[in-house]
């Protein structure tokens, strides 16, 4: 028996869109009703295998169900502004998968696949409608089944009379009494879905029901039924799926063929779905050739092709930090693979060290510290797909070779051999960096990429190759001493609690403080009563024990992330440790550091600063510690041009005492440490988009004072308000927001239905443009600066990027030459309105520096 899938387009459209969260592309396209939509297909496709498939879509304009009832529908709200332009994709992935699609003017979805039921009856096809519509069951039968994929549930004859107690073509007698909210179908008031399966079970049909009124116990019913007898009849009518729609078509028509990949790979990359690109479509053939080198000549050989050619896409076969070969591709569908032999290495040197010769591949900072640790200097870094990817999209993360493969060019790398594999992934980051070097240019990121990321990579490999030396007497010294306070500690939290008890439970936490000590619960979870950091600073007001909770809290997180993970880190043949510094993981584009993560060390805890003194500088050396001063609010002056803020820092003012005195109304002189405190905090909050219960959480005051602080603010920065207005404004029309050199950063959030998420996304819009452009900044000066020290030839090297932080390692007798060098290349990174100021300390340990 053939098998035909009728699909309610129009009805799975809605229930996608309102199924599924707020979901959208990086520009900003909303994506929750394609995806659902597109799943569904799928899901049917892959479980059910059907032979034939048409997608039944309502048509535009009215049915001749309004001619009826002029109320049909009208209460449906117009459609969601969000789901507008989602329907053209859905119709082109339909398309793309070649589903037969049928739309009829004037007749409902609905209408048509009633009229194939009817047109097949009595013929050698199942038919399997997909529906979450209750109105299709009057059209189940023997032959006819009803399909819904988001709740998992098939119905034929046998389930409609579970459910209702009478057969599928008695389901429209019910609809016409008790109506239908959704089609604003009225029905019999008064009579709901149970009363009218009831009358249907005993009379059949709505005019025996009528007919034989008097015989019903319930008066009200009785009443209502002969009032609206009517209605009940047009409401029956309105729900009847009409079987007589005039179509042409033949069973083959709709016969389910092969998709089309290649479209369907273009439309999932539009929309980021990777997922889908990934799992559901079959990988292009790689056609790629992959040849092993043997002979000395041969080598020889492709070494000269290379040098003619000028470019070549690398990749490394490494084990345990060792290269054992290289995979080359400058050509497309053809790679080769090079062991990387004594003999060699020379040969390899001329074409890696060629500055010349452009070198393409993935992630090169890798290979770039690979290849330093063989005395190899690779030069002519030029297409490096994981920062191309990041730039066209920082928030598609990861960015796995894999994954960007997948999305660009519809496969991944596949061969198992590890050398196999590196000519493959040669081969594919040479198509790759063609493809992304040209979306840059497209975007208009080309400039950001080859005069900022591009650079940063060799200078952020030299760092990690440096890495920084750490006294490990000192840290040991340090553990066993936080070792010690957390031991003292805790016999003072069993004193204050009553017992000895798990204080990393929470659970066990929450019966001390809320059942034996009989503290107020400040907020309810799904496991009981918080006890989170908030919580317990609020109850710290009340009892000691929550603080010292905090305290053991704090040390315990200092001892286990920091200083024993330090000590596990320290490279036994250097003795330093080499943090990996990450340039494609903050949407911002700050850099971020890892294994270990040295950037999220806290400086104002005392514990915190003493983490930072066993990071020491070599014997005769020093530390220079190079701080931007206030660089973020010197961006909102110079992007909000506010006469305030800019003549504030062309008087090298001290901005907080400023602030304070502009907000509280009183001379600068009489601006308290307090004020100034909270001044800083309105400043910064101001950067982040802080609300007015932000504002009061952090400075502990009520959420009216925080309130009347930020309009106060506002009423005197006119020019950070018209700032903060615009950038919104434009954020909410492109869909995304830029730093001032460039960088994009997409806002999805803007176009959320949900406030929190909107709010949370006005929010990134404001910080973005701010934080970026400082991180873009630093990475400028750190170009400069790594360059300046290498033309001089001196000896001293940066070792750690901390926010606006630079920390340099020098001899003392650079130290004065290398501080002038900092200065004018940190100072000089960009020209605002106002003046960068960058602060200089040094020392022999970080913490002396800083």
């Amino acid at each position: 028996m053939k098998r035909l899938f009728l699909i309610d387009g129009s009805s799975y459209i809605y229930r996608a869109f309102y199924a599924l969260p707020h979901l959208s592309t990086t520009k900003g396209l909303p994506t929750n009703a394609i995806y659902g939509f597109t799943n569904m297909l799928l899901k049917v496709i892959k479980e059910y295998r059907p032979e034939y498939m048409v997608v039944v879509f309502d048509a535009k304009g009215p049915t001749f169900r309004e001619d009826l009832y002029r109320e049909y529908k009208a209460q449906r709200p117009a459609m969601p502004e969000e789901l507008i332009p989602q329907i053209p994709y859905i119709k082109e992935i339909v398309s793309a998968f070649h589903i037969p699609v049928i739309e009829k003017e004037g007749f409902e979805a609905d209408d048509v696949i009633g009229t194939i039921v009817e047109d097949l009856k009595g013929k050698d096809v199942e038919i399997v409608i997909v529906t979450g519509d209750k109105d299709m069951l009057q059209l189940v039968s023997d032959h006819v089944t009803l399909l819904d994929t988001m709740k998992g549930r098939r119905y034929g004859v046998k389930e409609v009379l579970e459910r209702y107690g009478v057969p599928p073509e008695k389901v429209v007698e019910i609809m016409g009494l008790a109506g239908d909210s959704i089609d604003n179908i009225p029905g019999v008031p008064g009579i709901g879905e149970k009363t009218a399966v009831k009358l249907i079970k005993e009379f059949g049909t709505i005019e025996r029901a009528i007919d034989n009124v008097d015989s019903i116990p319930n008066r009200r019913v009785r009443e209502s039924l002969m009032r609206y007898r009517d209605q009940a009849l047009l409401s029956r009518e309105l729900a009847s799926i009409h079987r007589d729609v005039p179509l042409q078509y033949s069973l083959d028509d709709f016969l389910l063929r092969e998709p089309d990949y290649e479209r369907l790979r273009d439309l999932f990359r539009e929309l980021e779905f990777s997922r889908l690109l990934k799992e559901l479509i079959p990988p292009e053939s790689a056609g790629l050739i992959c040849e092993r080198v043997e002979a000395p000549g041969t080598l020889k050989e492709l070494i000269r092709s290379i040098k003619d050619r000028g470019e070549v896409s690398i990749a490394l076969h490494t084990e345990k930090g060792e290269v054992k070969g290289v995979g080359l591709s400058f050509e497309k569908g053809r790679a080769y693979y090079v062991p990387f032999r004594d003999g060699w290495r020379d040969e390899l040197r001329r074409v890696l060290e060629d500055g010349r010769v452009r070198k393409d591949g993935y992630d090169l900072k890798k290979a770039w510290i690979s290849l330093k640790k063989q005395g190899i200097d690779l030069a002519g870094i030029h297409g490096d797909t994981m920062i191309a990817a990041y730039l066209i999209n920082p928030l598609r993360a990861p960015y796995s070779l894999d994954d960007i493969a997948e999305e660009y060019l519809g496969r991944r790398p596949s061969l198992q051999e590890k050398e196999d594999l590196t000519c493959e992934v040669a081969g594919i980051n040479y198509t790759l960096s063609s493809i992304l070097l040209k979306r840059l240019e497209e975007e208009c990121l080309s400039d950001l990429y080859y005069t900022i990321d591009l650079p940063l990579v060799e200078v952020l490999g030299a760092m990690e190759l440096t890495g920084i030396k750490v006294d490990v007497d000192l840290l040991v010294a340090l553990s066993k001493e936080l070792e010690g306070e957390m031991e003292r500690l805790e016999e003072r939290i069993y004193n204050l609690g009553g017992g000895r008890f798990n204080i990393n439970s929470p659970r066990q936490l929450q019966k001390v403080l809320f059942e034996r000590l009989g503290l107020r619960p400040v907020k309810k979870t799904k496991t009981g009563y918080s006890t989170d950091e908030e919580v317990l600073k609020a109850l710290s007001t009340e009892h000691e024990l929550p603080a010292d909770i905090l305290t053991y809290r704090h040390l315990s997180k200092l001892k286990s992330t920091y200083v024993d993970a330090l000590i596990g880190l320290i490279d036994p043949d250097t003795g330093r440790i080499h943090t990996s510094f990450n340039q494609a993981v903050t949407a911002t584009g700050r850099l971020s550091s890892s294994e270990p993560n040295l950037q999220n060390i806290p400086i104002r805890s005392e514990l915190g600063k003493r983490i930072r003194e066993v990071f020491v500088a070599e014997e005769g050396w020093l530390f220079l510690s190079a701080d931007y001063s206030q660089i973020e609010l010197r961006i909102v002056a110079h992007l909000s041009q506010d006469p305030l803020l800019l003549e504030a820092f062309r008087k090298e003012e001290d901005i907080h005492r400023r602030t304070a005195s502009e907000v509280f109304g009183v001379p600068p002189e009489d601006v308290t440490e307090e004020m100034r405190r909270q001044a800083k905090a309105i400043n910064f909050g101001v950067i982040y988009g802080i609300s007015p219960y932000g504002l009061s959480q952090g400075l502990g005051i009520s959420q009216k004072e925080a309130k009347e602080y930020i309009d106060n603010y506002f009423s005197i920065h006119r020019g950070v308000r018209s700032f903060i207005d615009r950038t919104l404004r434009e954020a909410r029309e492109t869909g995304f927001v830029t730093t001032i050199f460039g960088r994009k950063r997409p806002v999805p959030e803007l176009r959320s239905r949900n406030p929190n998420i909107r709010a949370l996304g006005e929010r990134i819009a404001i910080n973005t443009p701010i934080q970026g452009s400082a991180a873009d900044i630093i990475k400028k000066a750190m170009n400069s600066l790594y360059r300046a020290l290498k033309e001089r030839g001196l000896k001293s090297r940066m070792v750690l990027q901390i926010h606006d932080e630079l920390l340099v390692e020098t001899p003392e007798d650079e130290k004065e030459e290398v501080k002038g060098l900092v200065r004018g290349c940190m100072e000089g990174a960009c020209e605002l309105t106002v003046p960068l100021k960058v602060e200089i300390g040094e020392g022999r340990n970080w913490r002396e520096a800083h």
